[in-house]
């Protein structure tokens, strides 16, 4: 398996060609979700849920040198 570009704890391993690329899609894709049952439901304080998926943590997903623990709402 090539060397992921992304920063990863040590010993993670997997079958794709980059799984960490793939875990961090997920992880975005997954809260996406997450934002549309808080809209549906007007949850206080979705502002800054929309604010977080769509700067933090898309920057993070893309961002070959940060942690691998996505950032904090």
């Amino acid at each position: 398996m090539a060397q992921s570009e992304f920063n990863r704890p040590l010993g993670f391993e997997g079958v794709q060609t980059d799984p960490e690329e793939s875990y961090r899609a997920g992880y975005q894709h997954g809260t996406r979700e997450m934002l549309r049952f808080l809209e549906e439901t007007k949850t206080p304080g979705l502002e800054r849920v929309k604010d977080w998926i769509n700067n933090d943590l898309a920057a993070w997903r893309h961002d070959t040198q940060a942690e691998p623990i996505p950032p904090k709402l």
